[in-house]
């Protein structure tokens, strides 16, 4: 009898902790049917349409991937936006990453003026980011001006509506904007650190840069190929703020392939979206291969602790 209990028991335990977990996990999973599988599965049959306002939509077969695929040769706003969208991961990856783990590197250390740098870094991220494009918009379109017209009696353009300085701008709000989460992500691993690793190369007379070129940097390296990779998923999605800055009319000169995609689908023209589809898809056939390959060549040839 105590046995038939204990195994009642048992039973009963193993279908309370089945039933608390899918009642936990039910809302998060239908979220991720509806909006990813659902959105993503849509997109995908809207790429093999089109759409007209008389007789609604109807089978394309692959004319929307050889209007892209001509549109992208022939259509000189696509190479300025393809550049653009290369150009914006390169600065985000070889100057904004790599600030990021020497700030980082700086803070966990608690070298002098580290909370101060902290506190700058994670700014755009206390406040929203629609308030930090509004204050940096007004310093840039009229407090630089003003100032350089006092100092040097010649008044300048606004930076963001100058054709020779509008994409530097921009680049540096990206780089100075993507500071807080990296530094907050690095600093976390960089403390993850066991201590007597970095005590016992500190006796043998290790200096700081030695020490993050073959302990820090090696410890962390799974945290950096995440910020690396996800980046490079985020290639032709990142619209580099131009919809907080510029709204629909930003200048052609600075547009990513990211923006156009973000302006259309805010357009609301039904006609558009099967366009719109199969170009999506068509640069997911691009990126992937491209962040899987990065991806498994950073894990095989990354730094190793010695």
């Amino acid at each position: 009898m105590q046995t038939t209990k204990r195994k009642k028991g048992g039973l009963n335990r193993t279908r309370n902790q089945r039933i608390f977990f899918w009642c936990i996990i039910a809302l998060p999973l239908a979220q991720f049917c509806i909006f990813y599988i659902g959105v993503n599965f849509n997109s995908f049959l809207l790429a093999f349409r089109n759409y007209s306002f008389t007789e609604g939509y109807s089978f394309a077969g692959i004319d929307n991937f050889a209007r892209v695929w001509y549109d992208w040769f022939n259509a000189p706003r696509f190479k300025t936006m393809f550049l653009n969208s290369l150009l914006t991961y390169g600065v985000s990856l070889l100057v904004g990453s790599t600030l990021a783990l020497l700030f980082s590197y700086f803070i966990y250390k608690k070298m002098p003026m580290a909370g101060l740098f902290k506190v700058m870094l994670f700014l755009p991220h206390i406040l929203s980011m629609l308030v930090m494009v509004l204050l940096f918009k007004y310093f840039a379109e009229n407090a630089i001006p003003e100032l350089w017209a006092r100092l040097f009696g010649k008044r300048l353009d606004g930076l963001l509506g100058s054709t020779d300085t509008a994409m530097p701008t921009l680049l540096f709000f990206l780089v100075w904007a993507g500071f807080g989460t990296q530094v907050l992500m690095y600093v976390g691993a960089m403390n993850n650190i066991s201590e007597s690793v970095v005590e016992s190369a500190t006796l043998d007379g290790i200096t700081p840069i030695k020490e993050f070129v073959y302990i820090t940097l090696p410890l962390i390296w799974p945290t950096f190929v995440t910020f690396v990779v996800v980046g490079l998923a985020g290639l032709f999605t990142n619209q580099l703020n131009l919809y907080s800055f510029y709204g629909t009319s930003a200048p052609a000169s600075v547009q990513t392939i990211g923006y156009y995609l973000y302006r259309g689908a805010q357009s609301g023209e039904l006609p558009e979206y099967p366009y719109l589809s199969a170009m999506g898809l068509m640069l997911t056939c691009i990126a992937l291969p491209v962040t899987l390959g990065v991806r498994k060549l950073m894990e095989r040839f990354g730094p190793r602790t010695v």
